[in-house]
Order: structure tokens, then sequence, then C-alpha cells
């Protein structure tokens, strides 16, 4: 009887290291479900976020798709604007030659005149042609 007895206090001995491992066990078990449920919340939560990502990007891509096109355009209108002004420019640069020339022969005329009829006139036209040329000058 006392081989029986020590048989099934270690069997009853056993009994509890195994209920307590099972305990220990359901536990870990338990967080592990728990974890798991976290890492699906946070996976679904990155899914999300990828596909909000790539709406992004392709909003960002027609935005700047259609920034380059307008700004394409805006560099046409300078270029065909500077290209006027160009012209615009050499209008002027010749109109004031052609005026320069017209002072000259103006102003060789009036010195003709003045040294025939008077000279107070014409020192008064010299010095208004006189502006005039550096005028001219200072716009070029």
């Amino acid at each position: 009887m006392n081989l029986e007895f020590w048989l099934e206090a270690l069997v009853a001995i056993l009994l509890l290291v195994t209920a307590g491992y099972c305990f220990v066990l359901n536990r870990r078990l338990s967080v592990l479900r728990s974890s798991q449920d976290e890492m699906q919340r946070l996976l679904d939560e990155f899914v999300a976020a990828t596909s909000q990502a790539e709406n992004s990007i392709t909003a960002l891509k027609q935005a700047s798709a259609e920034a380059g096109n307008a700004l394409q355009e805006r560099v046409s209108a300078a270029r065909e604007l500077a290209d006027e002004l160009s012209m615009i420019v050499q209008s002027g640069g010749s109109l004031a030659d052609r005026l320069e020339e017209r002072l000259l022969s103006s102003s060789a005329s009036a010195r003709e005149r003045g040294a025939i009829g008077g000279r107070g006139e014409a020192e008064r036209q010299s010095e208004s042609e006189r502006e005039l040329r550096e005028a001219l000058r200072r716009a070029r």
C-alpha cells in the first residue's frame, strides 16, 4: 500500500504540474491571439494607407502634368511676347535712326538758314535738337 500511495502521489503531482503548464500555455495562447488580432488590424491599416498613397500618387502625377502643360503654355506665350518686343525694339531703333538723320539734316539746313536769316532761331532749334538726340541716345 505504501508503493501505491507514492505512485498515486507522483501521478497527482504530475497532474498538478501538467495543469499548471496548461494554464501558462493557455495564457500565452491568449496573448498570441490578441496579438494576432492586433496584427490583423495593423495589416488592414497598412493596406488602407497603401491604397491612399497610390491614389495620392496618381493625383500628384495628374496635377504635375497639368502644371507642366500650363507652364509650357506660359513659356510659349512669353516667347511670343519676347519676339514681339524684339520686333518693337527693332522698329523703335530704326525709327530713332530715321529721326536722328532728319534732325541732323534739319540741323544742317537750320544752320544754313541761320547764316542767312539770323542766328537766334537756329540756336534754339539746335539746342532742342541736341536735347532730342540726347534723349534718343539714352533710350537706346
